[in-house]
């Protein structure tokens, strides 16, 4: 029953695409989201909203949530890190930091943090640098390197960005966290691991078994930020572990079958630079 209703959504989703597609998707979601986003920015005239295209490719077209979860999750990324990291002064950088989600509570819960953010979409950088103070914003490549210097950061956190990375790119961008990050310090991440493999097709699933991971719908840009956000990378628990170990120690890792409220689903791995 589980993999006939897979495949009926598969064909939903084609069908969708086709007939609608990324932009009807996106009507529907400012739609159905209109009247509570309307009233939250009634009710808090202050607060420096992201545009709706920015929202629904990033996160979720919902303004209120896109303050509680960000904030939320900048508290539980401290709390989490709080005993390998300084308390004075942390460099800490936000790979893929979008709008800003996460990094703009980051100093409710350590003032004294150096907070960089990175991203491949310049549009999310110029709002980021006009609308967040006191973070260091910079326009990255979808290709490492990055022009950080070696050693710098005390905590680097990517938060949905390995879950839209090709194999290759995976590898690549973990060679070059290593680089940035100071030894003994902290990478952040999250995968799209067995919470998420419910969503594949039968013939998707042996691929995934045999390769350890899977690409879906991957476009020539092969990164999801710049190309479509439907676009997913699936691994294996075991395969990530292999990219991982050269370079760094696993700290803690939260299955997402497991604990689904961490990250949506997500696994969240805390790994230390050997």
């Amino acid at each position: 029953m589980t993999a006939i209703k897979t495949g009926f959504k598969k064909i939903l989703e084609k069908t969708a695409t086709a007939s609608l597609g990324k932009r009807a998707h996106f009507k529907f979601k400012k739609l159905l989201h209109f009247l509570k986003n309307q009233q939250f920015k009634k009710n808090n005239p202050s607060l420096a909203i992201p545009p709706d295209e920015y929202l629904f490719e990033t996160f979720q077209l919902d303004y209120q949530k896109y303050f509680a979860d960000g904030n939320l999750a900048a508290k539980e990324i401290l709390d989490w890190t709080r005993e390998y990291i300084p308390e004075e002064m942390p460099t800490i950088l936000d790979w893929g930091c979008g709008t800003g989600r996460i990094t703009q509570h980051l100093h409710q819960y350590n003032p004294y943090a150096l907070l960089y953010g990175a991203d491949i979409n310049q549009k999310m950088i110029d709002w980021d640098h006009q609308n967040i103070k006191d973070v260091h914003f910079s326009l990255i490549s979808s290709d490492p390197p990055t022009d950080y210097p070696a050693n710098y950061f005390d905590l680097v956190y990517g938060i949905s960005v390995f879950t839209h990375l090709t194999s290759k790119l995976q590898d690549a961008w973990m060679v070059e966290l290593q680089r940035i990050i100071k030894p003994s310090s902290i990478l952040l991440i999250t995968t799209h691991g067995s919470f998420f493999h419910s969503q594949l097709l039968q013939k998707e699933k042996k691929q995934l078994a045999e390769n350890g991971f899977f690409e879906k719908a991957f476009h020539k840009n092969h990164l999801v930020q710049s190309g479509d956000r439907n676009d997913t990378m699936y691994v294996t628990e075991t395969y990530f572990k292999k990219i991982i170990e050269p370079d760094f120690d696993i700290k803690s890792f939260y299955d997402g079958s497991i604990y689904p409220e961490k990250f949506g689903g997500q696994d969240l791995w805390i790994l230390q630079k050997k």
